[in-house]
């Protein structure tokens, strides 16, 4: 896949090629960041991805989670 450069029309639409439609869903967030602005696929089945990436984390203590989630979120907000 070729990166694309694409134009947003007077009405604030932007044409995603087919070939990215097929490969990540019709359906993306919009997430402002940092200056740019990055779309994001929806998965089809957001329960069972979210499963998946618990099973990764499973045997990290929840302490740690807590804390590296804290640090991160403090980090973003300064």
């Amino acid at each position: 896949m070729v990166n694309l450069m694409v134009e947003m029309e007077k009405n604030g639409k932007i044409y995603i090629p087919k070939e990215i439609r097929e490969k990540y869903g019709k359906k993306f967030f919009i997430i402002p960041y940092e200056g740019k602005i990055i779309l994001y696929d929806i998965p089809e089945n957001p329960v069972k991805d979210l499963m998946k990436l618990g099973e990764k984390l499973r045997d990290i203590p929840i302490e740690k989670l807590k804390n590296d989630i804290n640090e991160e979120a403090y980090h973003d907000i300064r």
